[in-house]
């Protein structure tokens, strides 16, 4: 019986529960609820399967049964014996209707407890003080089937054994026949306890598979976690957590073949701080990785739409990346971008032109066609941004295809 593996308990968990043992056939409650659910969809489909094989030994057993009785008792041995048959079909039926799986162990317990009952009701009824070995037979093969075979776990089979036995004395002792105890104690009794070992290893073999499927599961999610921890690495930059430059190699690929199979824009900002060298040699490398960390996260605020992305170029350089961001869209983002940096209010000791950390920035804009290529589109952003710093830094320039259009002071 498969089961699906659970990881509701962890690992150092299942260690301990498997250390305890499973003597006890018992999870704790929350795993325990989780595992009878799906034990019992995985029974009612067995059963399907295992109910024919049984009407099949029901059948030669009952000819055997019919061919050694006398006439007089075949009638009574067929009203009551036919009611199994009857109780293993319609539990057979309701095996096949998903909606009663969740109650498999309630019509599949009380049908074997009614089987068990029936048949030990049976010989006594039709014996009459013979003690005829073959309908004793029916008795140890009504209960190894029910502890062995129809799929019950260990205490409801335990269960429908014995009140099954239970009852069956009780209507015995009504019908005012007698009881060979001495007969019944080695058949009804040994296959008992016989059937018991059966339901209790084959419960205790199914929870091992089960612990074992939760820890397969456990690994299973602690590798996908662990892939998708790599995956992110592989794409982060590890100072910044923004995109590195492999990532936004990537994606820029992927936004481009988009944008010329639709003919959409594409605009991208090149942006780097303006005299960071000095920043870091007045303040130090540990607050130069604070700076980039604090740009970083101001770059991050503008790029809330799928597709858009924030990656460090390189150094204290950054790239905003804008699917269909047409001119005066990449202006707007553009403005933001400053005002963002302007309100983070970084100070900067020996900065030539501010108090406070400041951008220099070059936008590019293109409605790229198959004749257009990446890099020279990343060169117009690049040779935008030059003329940026060129003309005092804390500003941003805006490229065309003649490389620039206009400048904007801050």
């Amino acid at each position: 019986m498969k089961l699906q593996g659970s990881n509701i308990l962890n690992q150092e968990q299942i260690d301990l529960l498997i250390s305890r043992g499973l003597n006890f056939v018992w999870f704790p409650q929350q795993l325990e609820t989780l595992y009878r659910e799906q034990y019992k969809q995985a029974a009612a489909y067995e059963f399907r399967f295992r109910a024919p094989i049984i009407l099949i030994l029901y059948g030669l057993l009952s000819f055997g049964i019919y061919q050694i009785l006398p006439h007089n008792q075949v009638e009574t041995w067929l009203i009551y014996y036919a009611w199994v048959g009857i109780i293993i079909t319609f539990a057979w039926l309701l095996s096949f209707i998903k909606i009663f799986n969740k109650w498999f162990d309630v019509y599949v317990g009380l049908g074997s407890t009614a089987a068990v009952a029936i048949t030990f009701t049976l010989i006594n009824v039709i014996e009459g003080g013979q003690n005829n070995a073959l309908l004793h037979a029916s008795m140890m093969y009504a209960v190894i089937i029910i502890y062995g075979f129809v799929g019950l776990r260990f205490y409801n089979a335990l269960f429908a054994g014995w009140i099954g036995g239970l009852v069956g004395i009780i209507f015995s002792l009504n019908f005012n026949n007698s009881i060979d105890w001495t007969y019944l104690n080695r058949t009804y009794t040994f296959s008992s306890f016989l059937g018991m070992a059966l339901a209790y290893f084959t419960d205790r073999q199914h929870r091992e598979n089960f612990l074992r499927d939760c820890i397969i599961e456990l690994n299973r999610l602690e590798l996908v976690k662990q892939a998708e921890l790599l995956e992110t690495l592989s794409q982060q930059d590890s100072l910044t957590g923004l995109a590195n430059r492999r990532y936004l190699d990537e994606v820029l690929e992927k936004e481009w073949r988009r944008a010329v199979r639709h003919s959409t824009p594409i605009t991208i900002m090149m942006i780097d701080i303006d005299y960071f060298k000095s920043y870091n040699d007045s303040l130090g490398h540990i607050k130069g990785d604070e700076c980039l960390r604090e740009i970083a996260l101001a770059l991050s605020t503008l790029t809330s739409r799928s597709g858009d992305l924030a990656a460090r170029y390189g150094g204290e350089e950054f790239l905003l990346l804008f699917p269909m961001t047409n001119e005066s869209d990449a202006l707007i983002q553009v403005k933001r971008l400053m005002n963002v940096v302007k309100n983070v209010g970084i100070l900067h000791p020996s900065s030539d032109i501010s108090s406070e950390v400041t951008l220099s920035v070059g936008v590019a804009t293109i409605i790229p066609t198959l004749a257009d290529t990446i890099s020279a589109f990343i060169t117009r952003a690049d040779h935008a941004l030059y003329m940026a710093k060129s003309n005092g830094r804390n500003q941003y320039q805006i490229a065309n295809l003649n490389v620039t259009l206009r400048m904007s002071q801050v």
